[in-house]
């Protein structure tokens, strides 16, 4: 797929780098990475859950909750073969699976699994030309995966400074998006002047 392709293209160059993790996944420090994971473990409950980790990386949410203290059952998924072997490689307690969720032809999980929660962190900020119009079936995708909670980051319209490989969000468009899907919606929008964070909790059991 284009758009698979253009992904590849943006990270695996990256990935060959002595780059530090949040800058092969293109973050702007570690700081402001932890401070989206933060956002997750101080608003959702993970201990003793089932957690999917959406556009993993190299894993660095898997070793925030341990640092945390936090015992939840981790699953990461990249589209980058490479990302998921290097995370598989940093962090061998946990789980990594390559392939494209997004994909309805691609069963990525075999057999198929639904998560208490799935967390979304920056994947959707790339710029692939489409962005508006994919993300109602991807939040769509993420919130059938999940059985609680669906928690997803996005970058903010306000940014005064934007970059062209970067896509940018309404949070109100959003919340538009949301409004008929079976979830109540929390926005989050004061941790990081660029960024904010949605979460959703799902109404049936």
């Amino acid at each position: 797929m284009a758009k698979s392709r253009q992904i590849r293209h943006h990270y695996q160059p990256r990935i060959a780098t002595r780059k530090e993790n949040y800058d092969v996944v293109d973050w702007a420090s570690a700081e402001a990475q932890h401070i989206r994971f933060t956002v997750l473990t101080d608003n959702v409950s993970l201990d003793g859950r089932t957690v999917l980790d959406v556009g993993c990386g190299l894993g660095d949410l898997w070793i925030y909750l341990k640092e945390r203290g936090i015992s939840a059952d981790y699953c990461g998924v990249d589209l980058l073969e490479e990302m998921t072997a290097s995370a598989a490689q940093q962090s061998p307690d946990a789980r990594f699976v390559s392939g494209d969720i997004f994909d309805p032809n691609e069963q990525v999980m075999d057999p198929p699994e639904r998560f208490n929660v799935v967390f979304c962190s920056g994947t959707l900020n790339l710029e692939l030309g489409n962005n508006t119009e994919f993300l109602p079936e991807a939040l769509n995708r993420m919130l059938e995966l999940s059985t609680e909670h669906m928690v997803v980051n996005l970058l903010h319209t306000r940014c005064r400074m934007r970059y062209p490989h970067c896509a940018y969000y309404d949070p109100d468009e959003v919340l538009r998006i949301l409004e008929p899907m079976p979830c109540k919606v929390r926005l989050i929008d004061d941790y990081l002047p660029n960024d904010f964070t949605v979460i959703c909790n799902r109404n049936d059991p």
